[in-house]
């Protein structure tokens, strides 16, 4: 299968027809820095069998700003459409625009499902190792999904907050990429940077286990059981990439702020530093 949290391109290939294996297409573009549509990619080609889910509409809450979590009823409900039940092995992908298979990877496990992976290499790999590809939409079998909150894995402004005010230890690390970076208007104070995308060093496969933990242990943001980790981003997609790289590494979960820095900034009342 691969290092967890990961799943190659070959076991995924061998297992296709597996009556237990459901695969979720992520695919998803972060305008205006990619203009294309994950749907209408989505129905232009994708892995035969797999459905197409997005993690800013059906996987959030309509009632809330910055795309936040869906409650579990209608992430439940998202998943039995598509055919997602709490005994499959779900598998998701992207094409490494921005690391939305891992976003869905870490949504999935927020709610308890552990049976997870994402596709190392993504539909790139597969696409350039010649693998099939198919344009028909699945019309999935309703399963049943029973949503089994893990809190320790998702963060709440709040919990921010009490970080910065000391109430709390943990360290901040700063997701975004560097155009997301670059474009903003600072950052949270105390927040150091890590980002998402940086652990797929040639943009495509996830770095080896040893590879991502001398990073983060370069940067000085190893997390551990007295000092824990909260990652954060523009929108809460590249920090999941940074989470799924501490878990790659060996360091084990750590937290999403899933509002990030579109909520965090929308706030007047929170503190804000400059770059």
């Amino acid at each position: 299968m691969g290092p967890e949290p990961l799943v190659s391109t070959s076991w995924l290939a061998a297992h296709l027809d597996e009556p237990a294996v459901r695969i979720i297409d992520c695919r998803w573009y972060l305008r205006p820095f990619d203009e294309r549509c994950g749907d209408d990619e989505y129905r232009a080609g994708h892995i035969p069998g797999a459905v197409h889910l997005r993690w800013d509409t059906q996987l959030a809450d309509p009632d809330l700003p910055a795309s936040l979590l869906a409650d579990p009823e209608r992430f439940a409900e998202a998943m039995e459409t598509a055919g997602i039940g709490d005994d499959h092995y779900v598998v998701t992908y992207d094409d490494h625009h921005v690391p939305v298979a891992s976003r869905v990877w870490w949504a999935l496990r927020v709610y308890g499902h552990e049976s997870v992976a994402v596709l190392d290499g993504g539909l790139t790999a597969w696409r350039r190792e010649g693998r099939p590809i198919d344009t028909a939409v699945p019309t999935p079998q309703r399963a049943t999904f029973t949503p089994r909150l893990r809190p320790e894995l998702y963060a709440a402004k709040s919990d921010v907050l009490a970080v910065v005010a000391g109430e709390r230890k943990a360290k901040l690390v700063d997701a975004r990429m560097d155009r997301a970076y670059d474009a903003a208007s600072g950052h949270i104070p105390g927040a150091n940077r890590l980002t998402g995308l940086g652990f797929l060093p040639d943009g495509e496969h996830w770095m080896s286990p040893a590879a991502a933990r001398q990073r983060i242990e370069a940067a000085d943001l190893a997390a551990s059981r007295d000092e824990p980790v909260i990652t954060y981003c523009g929108g809460g997609v590249a920090a999941t990439g940074t989470a799924l790289a501490y878990r790659l590494a060996g360091f084990g979960d750590v937290a999403v702020y899933d509002g990030s820095w579109t909520e965090w900034e929308a706030d007047p009342t929170t503190p804000k530093e400059p770059h």
